[in-house]
């Protein structure tokens, strides 16, 4: 039997289900037909034309992504208006483009637990459990974002993060190596750190429950300014790897998922190499 697109999606949604997308999100196949056969499919946390430009190098059928593009409202898809790009370059191309945002964040492919198992942390439960209220929720097991759990030894915040990004450079839990662009540290070197939460992506929202959590570090992305005060002001640490880092595990794990289903075997599954950091 060919794939499809539509199977794709249904094998992805089989461990995401939409439904546990948040409402404002926009998940599911943003472009393209269900029907259309697949033999190549490429894993992006962002589509951009440079990505764009590798799948049309490599005959990609499908580019499966972390982030929406169609997220904010278009207004238009006028040739001069940059946001409209992407999606008209996808259209001209014939790619099908396939979306799991907050729902893979959920998911456990998600990255907090892999970050957590690079730290060897004990006990590790959700941060913040999601239950679904509405009985038409598809809720095939438990979710919820990021993690926290307890260090087998305390360590100095200094010790601990020298030991956490020497990992994170050793480690396979990238589908290809990226340089640490952008981390930031905020706190006390010598505060001891016992218990540790993780949220992969935009984390500065989550402060207020690690906190309640106890954790003495949080390892996020994209904190700004006062949540980083609010953290320290709570006892608290931040570790700030930035957007990119902390979701880029998601890919490799996604492709080792889609990789070992029966219903696809036989396609190609490739890992952008032109989606990267922003920053330098």
């Amino acid at each position: 039997m060919a794939v499809t697109v539509g199977l794709v999606a249904q094998v992805i949604e089989k461990i995401a289900p939409k439904s546990w997308a948040e409402e404002w999100d926009n998940v599911g196949l943003l472009i393209g037909s269900g029907s259309k056969p697949v033999e190549r499919i490429m894993l992006t946390l962002d589509c951009t034309l440079d990505v764009i430009e590798e799948a049309k190098e490599y005959g990609v059928q499908l580019i499966v992504a972390h982030h929406p593009i169609i997220f904010r409202p278009l207004k238009n898809l006028r040739s001069d208006n940059a946001a409209a790009q992407v999606p008209l370059s996808l259209f001209k191309n014939d790619i099908a483009y396939y979306a799991a945002h907050t729902n893979l964040d959920q998911s456990r492919l998600s990255s907090s637990p892999i970050l957590g198992e690079l730290l060897e942390l004990d006990k590790m439960e959700y941060l913040e459990r999601v239950y679904d209220l509405n009985p038409n929720r598809n809720d095939v097991e438990e979710h919820g974002y990021g993690v926290s759990g307890y260090l087998r030894h305390p360590l100095k915040l200094s010790d601990l993060w020298e030991k956490f990004l020497e990992k994170l450079k050793e480690a396979q839990v990238y589908a290809q190596a990226y340089d640490l662009t952008g981390v930031r540290l905020a706190g006390s070197l010598d505060q001891e750190i016992k218990k540790v939460a993780i949220v992969n992506g935009s984390g500065g929202r989550f402060v207020p429950k690690a906190l309640f959590k106890g954790a003495d570090l949080l390892i996020t992305g994209d904190v700004d300014h006062h949540a980083a005060l609010d953290a320290l002001e709570g006892g608290m640490a931040i570790g700030d790897l930035g957007h990119f880092l902390t979701e880029a595990p998601m890919l490799k794990l996604l492709k080792d998922y889609l990789s070992t289903e029966k219903a696809l075997q036989g396609i190609e599954i490739l890992v952008s190499s032109k989606n990267r950091s922003p920053w330098i």
